[in-house]
Order: structure tokens, then C-alpha cells, then sequence
């Protein structure tokens, strides 16, 4: 129908239409209002309004034709899908087509802030926003959302929210669609060229505009801590123990004794102690604190504790290494309680 509705009617409710005659010559390739003909996986924009929804501006990819007419569904990039009279869609050129690189610039990871962007997972997530706590396999995360509920996702309907930028922030260049070469290079922005591109003064001198999506907050990188954690400027952190206390994120394992340094991973746990149940991802450890919670930690906030807590039980503690304290059958079967529920109270 013109509504964009499809529908299945009885022939005996239909009538032909004398303005299209049977004998009206093949129809051309469809072609919106732009020059590109429109076919399915066409990158779009919707540039007219005919089409009832206020969609005017967005931008998607097209999925199938409903009608003879060739008008198009597509699936907006909000992952809606919305039937459309061909005459609101105008193709894209490829150049115009590609969606910045988000995903290549911010790196999914455990602490990540995230939106479900699309619809493969069910449930009816799309739209929602929350936080990577782990990984239920090489690629998928599981997310916990802003209302609390914790969901085990494709990593194709996830998308990495990049930290709110300001000018005088410490950036970091982790995309490449700037032309020049900077990616890797770190500096501070001086000010906005437009509503969201920043301009950087790099660390080597230069002042470059950049691309939003090619810098990344240096607060947002799972770089290594200021050493306040260790007794440097954190306020009232006592010292680790010990003559030379491990260096962050070194020689991690499970069953191993650790103590929360640096402040990457949200939650305020900075100074909290506990022992390494799992690891939820190729680096970064899930402990259980102390007090009972459980918590993915970037690795960087994690130094390996010299001594034990106080009333430990001696396999976690003494001098022998802590190696010697998981050599059990299966330490990572279960979840959270399978090691750390053992003499951490």
C-alpha cells in the first residue's frame, strides 16, 4: 500500500488501474531521487518526506524491494527496518556510503561504554546503552545495561561509545581516515574546527584537525595508571609491601593475590584487594575483592600483591610462589566462585 504496509488481499478486492497499461514497456532500474540506481545493499540517505515517520536525513542500507514499483525497505542505521516510497531514498556513493570507523578506533574490551545498535541478539535491546563486564567467547561481550540487566550479545550489535571530548584534553590518535600518518601519536586539543572535529596539538609540535572518530580520550585507554595507586600521588594509598613492588598488569595468573592500583576500570575500587577467579578476555582479570564482590579489572589497574592478606590461609600466602596455591583440577570451571571463594573472607 502507499503507506508502506504489505498486505494480503482477496483478488475480488482489487481492481486494476487504468492509468498502467499492460502494455507499458519494461520498468527501469529503480532510481531514487539521486543519479545512482537503487538496488538491494545500496547505501541511502532519506532526502524526502512522503514517507510517514519523520525519517528525513537518516541513512541506512536497503534490504529488498516490497512492490512492483521498486519502492525499498531499509534498515536504518538504528536498525529499524521502514519501507519507503523510492522517491525519499537517494543512493550513496561509496565514498559517501562508508560509516566512520568507530569500531576500528575504539576497540571493544572489558569497561567499554557501549550502544546496542543493532538486532541480531533478541530481546529488543536496540537503542540501549551499558558497559562490557566480560567475554562469553573470543569475539561476543556480554554487557551489563543501564537498567541492570546483563545480556550476552553479537559483537555486531554492539557499538563502542567514544568519552565526550573537550578542549584541553589529553587524546590519543587511534584511527587513520585523517590523512598524515598520525595514528599512535598522543597531544592535547586546542579547540573544535566544527560541532564534533577536533583540532590537536600533537606532543611532536604539529596542529592537525582531526576527525573525531580517529581520536580517542587518553582516559578512555586502557594505558597503564599514574603510579598514585603505588604511593606516588594518590591520596592516602599505603605502599605494597615489600622491597620492589610488581609493576601493574605483570606476571597475572589465577589463584594469584592482587591489589587494585590504578582507577581505568569504574567502581572506585582503588586500594581494594583480592585474588584473580578468571580472566575475561585475553588479558584482563575478573577478581573477587575482599568483600565479597566480583569485578572485571583492566589488567593496568591490577599489581600483583607481595604478601598475603592478613589471616590468610597459607596456601595463598608465605613465600612459595602462588602458582603452587591453584594446582587443582579444572581451576576455571564455573563462574565466580570456582577459586575465590576459598580463604578470602
Amino acid at each position: 500500500l502507499e503507506s508502506g504496509q504489505l498486505v494480503s488481499i482477496y483478488k475480488d478486492d482489487v481492481k486494476a488501474l487504468p492509468d498502467l497499461p499492460a502494455s507499458a514497456s519494461p520498468l527501469p532500474p529503480p532510481v531514487g531521487l539521486g543519479s545512482e540506481p537503487l538496488k538491494v545493499g545500496s547505501k541511502v540517505e532519506i532526502i524526502g518526506s512522503k514517507t510517514p515517520g519523520g525519517h528525513l536525513g537518516k541513512k541506512g542500507e536497503i534490504t529488498r524491494f516490497i512492490d512492483a514499483s521498486n519502492n525499498p525497505e531499509v534498515k536504518l542505521e538504528g536498525g529499524h527496518l521502514v519501507s519507503f516510497y523510492k522517491d525519499d531514498v537517494k543512493a550513496l556513493l561509496d565514498v559517501q556510503a562508508s560509516p566512520l570507523p568507530v569500531q576500528d578506533s575504539l576497540a571493544l574490551k572489558v569497561g567499554s561504554k557501549v550502544e546496542i545498535v543493532g538486532s541480531l541478539t533478541p530481546g529488543g535491546h536496540t537503542g540501549k546503552k551499558g558497559e562490557v563486564t566480560r567475554f562469553v567467547d573470543a569475539d561476543n561481550p556480554e554487557v551489563k545495561l543501564d537498567g541492570g540487566q546483563l545480556v550476552s550479545f553479537s559483537k555486531a550489535d554492539v557499538k563502542v561509545l567514544s568519552e565526550p571530548l573537550a578542549v584541553g584534553q589529553r587524546v590519543e590518535i587511534t584511527g587513520s581516515m585523517t590523512p598524515g600518518g598520525h595514528n599512535g601519536k598522543q597531544g592535547k586539543i586546542t579547540q573544535f574546527v566544527d560541532a564534533e572535529n577536533p583540532e590537536v596539538q600533537l606532543d611532536d609540535g604539529q596542529t592537525v584537525s582531526f576527525y573525531c572518530a580517529d581520536v580517542t580520550a587518553a582516559a578512555a585507554l586502557a594505558s597503564p595508571p599514574a603510579p598514585g595507586g603505588l604511593g606516588g600521588g594518590g591520596p592516602a594509598t599505603p605502599p605494597l609491601p615489600g622491597p620492589a613492588p610488581a609493576m601493574p598488569g605483570e606476571g597475572l595468573k589465577v589463584g594469584q593475590r592482587v591489589e587494585i592500583t590504578g582507577s581505568s576500570t569504574p567502581g572506585g575500587h582503588q586500594g581494594k584487594k583480592g585474588a584473580i577467579t578468571q580472566f575475561v578476555d585475553a588479558e584482563n582479570p575478573a577478581v573477587r575483592l575482599d568483600d565479597g564482590q566480583v569485578v572485571s579489572f583492566y589488567k593496568a589497574d591490577v599489581t600483583a600483591a607481595s604478601t598475603a592478606a592478613p589471616g590468610a590461609p597459607a596456601p595463598l600466602g608465605g613465600s612459595a610462589p602462588t602458582r603452587l596455591g591453584f594446582q587443582r583440577p579444572t581451576p576455571l570451571a564455573g563462574t565466580s566462585s570456582g577459586i575465590g571463594g576459598r580463604g578470602l573472607s
